[in-house]
């Protein structure tokens, strides 16, 4: 934990579901102790991934603020171009060209810039002088070149950080692999010029897979789930600044609940906190005991709050480009939940598929089932490697899967009430295989 103590915390300072972790971030020594060793290597470019809510992007902020590292980031959205990340980068930087020029003072971002180019500050009229007289673009006007773009980030002594890297345009990641080498050769000249790339499970593999030369010139860091203990320690640290107290079989739920994803724990957190109407540390040498009814009233508050995204989840997943038979995701997830077990093999899932269809074969399954852990496909599933097994990315999409596919209805037939009824008599079947699965995983 990185928290310098101070006497008041305001309940958002502690439970941070949707920005980075400050105070209750906790510190994964070995992701850290590569992610460092990749920032101090001269030349070397980064790709962060892992699933989304791991962690990815308070792990790097934290890491910033300790190093006092300057960066400029871009959010990608979904159908992105390289065009566009490039504008963004400009615009951040404020990078303008001269196109005519009477008189002109100014200070420019560094000192090997061409002539033509100039850094413009927001305060530049301040710092030109008499009758100086200039008309200029925004350099994002303009065909910039990759070696033009690392001398200018370079100049500016910055980071670029890309996140959502998976969000971009196949072809503009071939031509994003290739800059991420110019910026690599550029760092002789600019020592702490880097590409940090964070996105999805895939997302290095992408990178080496558009330029193979890459292979050796980045450094892949995954930012795996969370552990038990690091999720509890989440809660821990929060109990202590906020000055209230959470039952072990609370947390314990909660952790369950959030199968390794920190933004889960701090959601649940916030939510049984605003249940208990603790805004800030709790005034008192007695630590405000949280109960099981409180945990109950935030758990349902999730799942309302929560209800359209896991619907979003569910039906992307489920969504048909090309019907076929026996291997339609829906199909595929209703073998998985027929095992009533967590974690399902290939084999077992198709040995499910041939009870309802005798002569299926699954030639291509895996394929299939290997595309519900994609982004394109919301994560719904994911992988474990070491067992070489399939399971439901959190208990909320598996019961939410469970209640739909069971009553074999669109889920936006049923009243909203009853489905979130059905869905939190599911959850509740839940519970115990999940936290007994997720225990098991860290032993």
């Amino acid at each position: 934990m990185n928290a310098k103590k101070k006497k008041k915390y305001t309940l958002e300072e502690v439970f941070t579901p949707s920005q980075p972790a400050k105070y209750t971030f906790v510190e994964r020594s070995s992701v850290n102790n590569r992610l460092e060793r990749a920032l101090k290597t001269p030349g070397k470019q980064l790709v962060i991934y892992g699933h989304s809510g791991a962690g990815k992007t308070t792990l790097l902020t934290n890491k910033f603020k300790a190093k006092k590292i300057k960066s400029i980031t871009t959010r990608c959205v979904t159908g992105m171009t390289l065009s566009d990340i490039v504008k963004d980068a400009f615009s951040q930087l404020e990078i303008f060209y001269v196109t005519q020029s009477d008189k002109v003072e100014s200070n420019k971002l560094g000192g090997g810039l061409s002539a033509s180019y100039f850094g413009l500050k927001a305060s530049i009229s301040a710092d030109t002088s008499g009758s100086s007289k200039t008309v200029v673009k925004r350099a994002v006007e303009l065909p910039i070149n990759p070696q033009t773009l690392a001398k200018f980030i370079g100049e500016s002594g910055n980071c670029w950080v890309i996140e959502d890297f998976h969000k971009i345009n196949s072809e503009d990641k071939v031509l994003l692999a290739q800059i991420m080498k110019v910026f690599m050769d550029s760092s002789v000249d600019y020592p702490k010029l880097k590409i940090i790339a964070i996105g999805a499970v895939n997302t290095a593999r992408e990178v080496v897979q558009y330029d193979p030369e890459m292979r050796n010139r980045i450094s892949e860091i995954e930012v795996p789930l969370m552990s038990v203990e690091d999720l509890e320690d989440i809660l821990t640290v929060g109990q202590d600044l906020l000055n209230i107290s959470i039952p072990h079989t609370i947390t314990d739920k909660i952790v369950a609940y959030s199968s390794g994803l920190p933004a889960v724990t701090h959601q649940l957190g916030l939510l049984m906190c605003e249940a208990s109407k603790v805004e800030i540390t709790h005034n008192s040498a007695k630590a405000l005991k949280l109960d099981i009814k409180t945990f109950d009233n935030a758990l349902d508050e999730y799942l309302n709050e929560n209800s359209d995204t896991l619907k979003a989840v569910y039906e992307n997943a489920t969504k048909i480009s090309h019907k076929r038979k026996s291997e339609n995701p829906s199909d595929i997830l209703t073998a998985i939940l027929a095992s009533n077990k967590e974690n399902i093999s290939i084999l077992e899932i198709k040995e499910n598929l041939q009870l309802s269809d005798k002569t299926y074969k699954g030639n291509n399954l895996k394929k299939y089932v290997d595309e519900l852990t994609t982004p394109n496909r919301s994560e719904i599933l994911r992988y474990n490697k070491d067992s070489g097994t399939y399971y439901f990315s959190n208990p909320f999409i598996k019961a939410y899967s469970q209640c739909a596919l069971k009553r074999d209805v669109q889920t936006g037939s049923m009243s909203p009430k009853a489905f979130l009824k059905e869905f939190r008599d599911t959850f509740d079947k839940e519970l115990e295989i999940a936290r007994l699965a997720f225990e098991r995983d860290f032993e």
